[in-house]
Protein backbone atom coordinates (compact mmCIF):
# COMPACT_ATOMS: atom_id res chain seq x y z
CA UNK A 1 0.00 0.00 0.00
CA UNK A 2 2.50 2.47 0.79
CA UNK A 3 4.66 1.20 -2.01
CA UNK A 4 1.91 2.31 -4.54
CA UNK A 5 1.46 5.53 -2.25
CA UNK A 6 5.08 6.43 -3.36
CA UNK A 7 4.85 5.30 -6.77
CA UNK A 8 1.61 7.45 -7.21
CA UNK A 9 3.24 10.61 -5.82
CA UNK A 10 6.50 10.10 -7.64
CA UNK A 11 4.17 9.77 -11.07
CA UNK A 12 2.14 13.13 -10.03
CA UNK A 13 5.48 14.98 -8.99
CA UNK A 14 7.07 13.45 -12.75
CA UNK A 15 4.42 14.82 -14.50
CA UNK A 16 4.31 18.14 -12.64
CA UNK A 17 7.48 18.82 -14.04
CA UNK A 18 7.50 17.57 -17.06
CA UNK A 19 4.67 20.09 -17.51
CA UNK A 20 6.65 22.76 -15.83
CA UNK A 21 9.36 22.03 -18.04
CA UNK A 22 7.22 22.19 -21.14
CA UNK A 23 5.94 25.62 -20.71
CA UNK A 24 9.21 27.21 -19.44
CA UNK A 25 10.56 25.24 -22.90
CA UNK A 26 7.19 27.01 -24.79
CA UNK A 27 7.71 30.47 -23.84
CA UNK A 28 11.58 30.46 -24.02
CA UNK A 29 11.58 28.99 -27.21
CA UNK A 30 11.18 31.90 -29.05
CA UNK A 31 13.70 33.92 -27.49
CA UNK A 32 16.26 31.71 -28.01
CA UNK A 33 15.74 31.27 -31.56
CA UNK A 34 15.93 34.83 -32.26
CA UNK A 35 18.94 34.49 -30.65
CA UNK A 36 20.49 31.99 -32.44
CA UNK A 37 18.88 33.00 -35.81
CA UNK A 38 20.72 36.63 -35.15
CA UNK A 39 24.40 35.11 -34.74
CA UNK A 40 24.61 33.08 -37.51
CA UNK A 41 26.72 33.68 -41.02
CA UNK A 42 24.69 34.51 -44.46
CA UNK A 43 25.75 31.43 -45.78
CA UNK A 44 24.92 29.21 -42.35
CA UNK A 45 21.04 30.98 -42.13
CA UNK A 46 20.71 29.84 -46.15
CA UNK A 47 21.99 26.46 -44.99
CA UNK A 48 20.35 25.72 -41.44
CA UNK A 49 17.00 24.21 -42.81
CA UNK A 50 15.89 21.95 -39.85
CA UNK A 51 19.20 23.08 -37.42
CA UNK A 52 18.47 25.94 -35.02
CA UNK A 53 22.24 26.48 -33.18
CA UNK A 54 24.92 28.16 -35.23
CA UNK A 55 27.82 26.31 -36.93
CA UNK A 56 29.77 29.70 -36.07
CA UNK A 57 28.71 32.58 -33.86
CA UNK A 58 28.79 35.79 -35.56
CA UNK A 59 29.15 38.87 -32.96
CA UNK A 60 29.64 40.95 -35.54
CA UNK A 61 26.20 40.76 -36.84
CA UNK A 62 25.18 43.37 -33.90
CA UNK A 63 27.05 45.80 -34.96
CA UNK A 64 25.65 45.91 -38.57
CA UNK A 65 22.51 45.61 -37.05
CA UNK A 66 23.33 48.75 -35.22
CA UNK A 67 23.88 50.66 -38.58
CA UNK A 68 20.41 49.77 -40.13
CA UNK A 69 18.29 51.82 -37.56
CA UNK A 70 19.16 55.24 -36.15
CA UNK A 71 18.65 53.01 -32.75
CA UNK A 72 19.68 56.22 -30.40
CA UNK A 73 16.69 58.10 -31.57
CA UNK A 74 14.01 55.27 -31.42
CA UNK A 75 15.39 53.96 -27.90
CA UNK A 76 14.93 57.78 -27.00
CA UNK A 77 11.35 58.54 -28.02
CA UNK A 78 10.46 54.91 -26.76
CA UNK A 79 11.97 55.71 -23.24
CA UNK A 80 10.49 59.27 -23.58
CA UNK A 81 7.15 57.68 -23.94
CA UNK A 82 6.88 54.39 -22.11
CA UNK A 83 8.67 56.42 -19.25
CA UNK A 84 5.89 59.33 -18.74
CA UNK A 85 3.16 56.74 -19.52
CA UNK A 86 4.33 54.76 -16.69
CA UNK A 87 4.27 57.30 -14.34
CA UNK A 88 1.05 58.78 -14.95
CA UNK A 89 -1.09 55.44 -15.15
CA UNK A 90 1.08 54.72 -11.45
CA UNK A 91 -0.02 58.07 -10.38
CA UNK A 92 -3.92 58.09 -11.79
CA UNK A 93 -4.44 54.26 -10.82
CA UNK A 94 -3.19 54.89 -7.43
CA UNK A 95 -5.22 58.06 -6.66
CA UNK A 96 -8.52 56.43 -8.31
CA UNK A 97 -7.43 53.24 -6.07
CA UNK A 98 -7.72 55.67 -2.89
CA UNK A 99 -10.92 57.35 -4.10
CA UNK A 100 -12.90 53.57 -4.82
CA UNK A 101 -11.22 52.44 -1.52
CA UNK A 102 -11.09 55.25 1.48
CA UNK A 103 -13.68 57.03 -0.04
CA UNK A 104 -17.34 56.85 1.17
CA UNK A 105 -20.48 58.07 -1.76
CA UNK A 106 -23.26 57.11 -3.04
CA UNK A 107 -22.81 54.89 -6.25
CA UNK A 108 -19.37 54.30 -5.52
CA UNK A 109 -19.30 50.13 -6.81
CA UNK A 110 -21.56 51.26 -9.74
CA UNK A 111 -18.89 54.07 -10.91
CA UNK A 112 -16.21 51.24 -10.41
CA UNK A 113 -18.63 48.93 -12.85
CA UNK A 114 -18.97 51.67 -15.43
CA UNK A 115 -15.28 52.15 -14.87
CA UNK A 116 -14.21 48.71 -15.28
CA UNK A 117 -16.09 47.90 -18.18
CA UNK A 118 -14.29 50.11 -20.56
CA UNK A 119 -11.73 47.24 -20.17
CA UNK A 120 -14.11 45.36 -22.14
CA UNK A 121 -13.61 47.36 -25.08
CA UNK A 122 -10.52 46.11 -27.77
CA UNK A 123 -8.07 48.40 -28.75
CA UNK A 124 -9.00 48.17 -32.34
CA UNK A 125 -12.30 49.41 -31.16
CA UNK A 126 -10.82 52.72 -29.94
CA UNK A 127 -8.19 53.57 -32.01
CA UNK A 128 -10.43 55.22 -34.67
CA UNK A 129 -12.49 57.78 -31.98
CA UNK A 130 -8.45 57.89 -30.07
CA UNK A 131 -7.38 59.09 -34.25
CA UNK A 132 -10.22 61.61 -34.44
CA UNK A 133 -9.73 63.00 -31.30
CA UNK A 134 -6.20 63.72 -31.37
CA UNK A 135 -6.33 64.93 -34.78
CA UNK A 136 -9.11 67.42 -33.58
CA UNK A 137 -7.08 68.50 -31.08
CA UNK A 138 -3.38 68.55 -33.59
CA UNK A 139 -1.77 65.93 -31.35
CA UNK A 140 -0.76 63.52 -34.10
CA UNK A 141 3.22 63.51 -34.71
CA UNK A 142 3.52 64.92 -30.86
CA UNK A 143 4.77 63.53 -28.31
CA UNK A 144 1.03 64.25 -26.35
CA UNK A 145 -0.49 62.35 -28.77
CA UNK A 146 1.81 59.02 -28.48
CA UNK A 147 1.57 59.23 -24.84
CA UNK A 148 -2.20 60.59 -23.59
CA UNK A 149 -4.28 58.25 -25.41
CA UNK A 150 -2.01 54.84 -23.82
CA UNK A 151 -2.35 56.26 -20.55
CA UNK A 152 -6.06 56.70 -20.95
CA UNK A 153 -6.20 52.75 -21.80
CA UNK A 154 -3.60 51.53 -19.10
CA UNK A 155 -6.19 53.12 -16.73
CA UNK A 156 -8.71 51.19 -16.22
CA UNK A 157 -6.69 47.69 -15.62
CA UNK A 158 -4.40 49.56 -13.65
CA UNK A 159 -6.98 50.94 -11.30
CA UNK A 160 -8.15 47.26 -10.79
CA UNK A 161 -5.31 46.06 -9.97
CA UNK A 162 -4.29 48.75 -7.18
CA UNK A 163 -7.44 48.68 -5.76
CA UNK A 164 -7.07 45.40 -4.99
CA UNK A 165 -3.81 46.12 -2.39
CA UNK A 166 -5.55 49.07 -1.06
CA UNK A 167 -8.06 46.65 0.25
CA UNK A 168 -5.27 44.66 1.96
CA UNK A 169 -4.77 47.74 4.36
CA UNK A 170 -6.03 48.23 7.19
CA UNK A 171 -8.40 51.24 7.51
CA UNK A 172 -6.66 51.22 11.12
CA UNK A 173 -4.34 53.22 9.84
CA UNK A 174 -6.11 56.01 7.95
CA UNK A 175 -8.15 56.23 11.51
CA UNK A 176 -4.98 56.56 12.97
CA UNK A 177 -3.67 59.25 11.00
CA UNK A 178 -6.83 61.41 10.89
CA UNK A 179 -7.07 61.25 14.62
CA UNK A 180 -3.64 62.87 14.14
CA UNK A 181 -4.84 65.70 11.89
CA UNK A 182 -4.12 64.02 8.62
CA UNK A 183 -5.68 64.80 5.33
CA UNK A 184 -6.89 63.06 2.97
CA UNK A 185 -3.68 63.81 0.50
CA UNK A 186 -1.06 63.25 3.39
CA UNK A 187 -2.72 59.61 4.17
CA UNK A 188 -2.48 58.97 0.85
CA UNK A 189 1.30 60.37 -0.04
CA UNK A 190 2.77 58.81 3.09
CA UNK A 191 0.96 55.76 4.43
CA UNK A 192 -0.56 54.10 1.43
CA UNK A 193 1.35 55.04 -1.42
CA UNK A 194 4.86 53.49 0.66
CA UNK A 195 2.82 50.59 1.42
CA UNK A 196 2.33 49.36 -2.28
CA UNK A 197 5.54 49.83 -3.54
CA UNK A 198 5.55 46.53 -4.67
CA UNK A 199 2.03 46.83 -6.47
CA UNK A 200 3.24 49.82 -8.16
CA UNK A 201 6.18 47.88 -9.28
CA UNK A 202 4.43 45.47 -10.77
CA UNK A 203 2.18 48.09 -12.55
CA UNK A 204 5.03 50.12 -13.73
CA UNK A 205 6.92 46.73 -15.40
CA UNK A 206 3.40 45.75 -17.18
CA UNK A 207 2.35 49.26 -18.53
CA UNK A 208 6.18 49.82 -19.93
CA UNK A 209 6.23 46.62 -21.29
CA UNK A 210 2.47 47.10 -22.85
CA UNK A 211 3.79 50.81 -23.93
CA UNK A 212 7.16 49.90 -25.55
CA UNK A 213 5.84 47.42 -27.56
CA UNK A 214 2.97 48.73 -29.18
CA UNK A 215 3.01 49.08 -32.75
CA UNK A 216 -0.36 49.78 -34.06
CA UNK A 217 -1.13 53.21 -32.30
CA UNK A 218 2.29 54.11 -33.70
CA UNK A 219 1.67 53.40 -36.92
CA UNK A 220 -1.30 55.53 -36.96
CA UNK A 221 -0.21 58.69 -34.73
CA UNK A 222 3.52 58.95 -35.81
CA UNK A 223 4.41 60.30 -39.72
CA UNK A 224 7.87 61.65 -39.30
CA UNK A 225 10.88 59.20 -38.52
CA UNK A 226 12.24 61.98 -36.25
CA UNK A 227 9.32 60.07 -33.64
CA UNK A 228 10.04 57.12 -33.99
CA UNK A 229 9.44 54.46 -31.76
CA UNK A 230 11.83 51.31 -31.62
CA UNK A 231 8.78 48.92 -32.48
CA UNK A 232 8.49 51.42 -35.86
CA UNK A 233 12.11 50.93 -36.47
CA UNK A 234 12.10 47.14 -36.76
CA UNK A 235 8.51 47.62 -38.48
CA UNK A 236 10.19 49.78 -40.93
CA UNK A 237 13.15 47.37 -42.04
CA UNK A 238 10.77 44.37 -42.49
CA UNK A 239 7.54 43.55 -43.88
CA UNK A 240 5.66 43.70 -47.59
CA UNK A 241 6.41 47.37 -48.20
CA UNK A 242 9.87 46.98 -47.76
CA UNK A 243 11.73 47.91 -50.88
CA UNK A 244 15.05 45.77 -49.53
CA UNK A 245 14.88 43.41 -46.88
CA UNK A 246 17.49 43.29 -44.85
CA UNK A 247 19.16 39.13 -44.29
CA UNK A 248 17.15 37.67 -41.74
CA UNK A 249 20.13 37.19 -38.75
CA UNK A 250 20.52 40.87 -39.09
CA UNK A 251 16.68 41.99 -38.43
CA UNK A 252 16.93 39.36 -35.41
CA UNK A 253 19.69 41.39 -34.28
CA UNK A 254 17.58 44.45 -34.73
CA UNK A 255 15.01 42.53 -32.75
CA UNK A 256 17.50 41.73 -29.72
CA UNK A 257 18.63 44.54 -29.49
CA UNK A 258 15.62 46.11 -29.35
CA UNK A 259 14.09 43.39 -26.55
CA UNK A 260 17.17 44.38 -24.50
CA UNK A 261 15.93 47.11 -22.32
CA UNK A 262 12.25 45.36 -21.50
CA UNK A 263 14.46 42.66 -20.16
CA UNK A 264 16.73 44.64 -18.19
CA UNK A 265 13.73 46.52 -16.45
CA UNK A 266 12.23 42.95 -16.10
CA UNK A 267 15.01 41.76 -13.91
CA UNK A 268 15.80 45.04 -12.34
CA UNK A 269 12.10 44.87 -10.99
CA UNK A 270 11.77 40.54 -10.38
CA UNK A 271 11.92 41.07 -6.80
CA UNK A 272 8.95 43.32 -6.68
CA UNK A 273 6.96 41.32 -9.49
CA UNK A 274 7.22 38.34 -7.12
CA UNK A 275 6.47 39.97 -3.89
CA UNK A 276 3.33 41.55 -5.39
CA UNK A 277 2.16 38.22 -6.70
CA UNK A 278 2.51 36.67 -3.15
CA UNK A 279 0.93 39.56 -1.50
CA UNK A 280 -1.84 38.79 -3.87
CA UNK A 281 -2.22 35.05 -3.33
CA UNK A 282 -2.24 35.68 0.72
CA UNK A 283 -4.60 37.85 0.36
Amino acid sequence: MNQRIIKTNLAGKGAAWLTIFMLVFGVLFPFLYILATALKSDSDLATSVGRILPKEVQWSNFAKAWKLLDFPTCFLNSFVVAIVVTLLTILFCSMAAYVFTRLEFKGRNVVFILYLSTMMIPITVRLIPSYALCKQLRLLDTYAGMILPQVAWSIPFGTFLMRQFYFGIPKELDEAAKIDGASHFQIFTRILMPLTKSSMATLGTYTFISVWNNLIWMLLVVTSTSKWTITLGISSICGASVVKQPTWNLIMGVIVIGMLPVLILFFAFQKYFMQSVAATGIK
